[in-house]
């Protein structure tokens, strides 16, 4: 009888052990609060090709980021303070490398080191209450890190347009290859792949109800674009600034001037 008494009783100690093992693993993976220190890095002093001069990137209150590895898919990340730099507070479980996407993306996966779903829109707002002349929720940001520091890197090109006519109307940017819509993001070289098959909307970016004397900066996806034509337009009259084909980088601002200075009629 004693002999089948502590054969019970090291089954028991048996069974607890591997459930004490199995605790642990599920506590390791489990999602627990984190916090990520983010900045932009060195092509976030963006500088114009026209003049040189800079406009810095920051971060606003409530912004909030993609966190994305291997056992987190889309997390959201959020900051009350903002800045030049700002703590990103959320929950993730524990993984060597993260991704992060600037601003937080409903939908995004992860395959490698390439994320998909990430959306430049059409339809953009230069807010009164960006400081940068920009939607701030246009410009596409990214970063990697094998710790909880973030350096954001621009992904997208930005348009500088400024309106010196008396009226405020709509300012539009088009060509034949896609300037919006959603791509897929390889983070190892910061390329922006189209998705899917490119419509007539996808090739277009606009800004409506620009007023006057107002500065704008519309963001775009790099790369070399053909019949590129910058226009405006108040529904009776309407000019534009065209190339035959123009490249635009990452990171860079193009200084496209005064819609006074378009000459070229619709």
């Amino acid at each position: 009888m004693k002999k089948y008494i502590f054969m019970a009783v090291a089954g028991m100690l048996a069974l607890s052990s591997c459930s004490n093992d199995n605790d642990e693993i599920i506590a390791k993976n489990a999602p627990q609060q984190m916090t990520f220190t983010a900045a932009f890095g060195d092509n976030a002093q963006t500088r114009t090709t026209l003049d040189g001069t800079t406009r810095k990137v920051s971060f606003d209150a409530g912004d909030a980021i993609s966190i994305l590895s291997a056992s987190n898919n889309n997390v959201k990340f959020t900051t009350t303070e903002g800045g030049a730099s700002a703590s990103f507070d959320g929950w993730a479980g524990t993984d060597p490398t993260y991704y992060a996407v600037y601003p937080y993306t409903d939908g995004l996966t992860l395959s490698g080191t390439t994320i998909s779903g990430v959306k430049i829109p059409l339809f953009q707002d230069a807010a009164a209450t960006s400081t940068c002349g920009w939607d701030p929720k246009a410009p596409i940001a990214y970063a990697t890190t094998t710790g909880t520091s973030l350096q954001f890197h621009n992904a997208c090109a930005l348009l500088k347009i400024t309106n010196g006519r008396d009226d405020a109307f709509a300012i539009s940017v088009r060509c034949d290859q896609a300037l919006t819509g959603t791509f897929s993001l390889d983070t190892s070289s910061g390329t922006l792949t189209f998705s899917g098959t490119v419509s007539a909307t996808d090739k277009q970016a606009t800004v409506n109800d620009v007023s006057s004397g107002k500065t704008i900066y519309i963001a775009i996806a790099p790369g070399t674009k053909t019949n590129f034509k910058a226009r405006w337009s108040d529904g009776v009259d309407g000019y534009q600034k065209s190339k035959s084909s123009v490249t635009f980088e990452a990171g860079k601002i193009y200084d496209l001037g005064n819609t006074n200075e378009w000459t070229e009629a619709l």
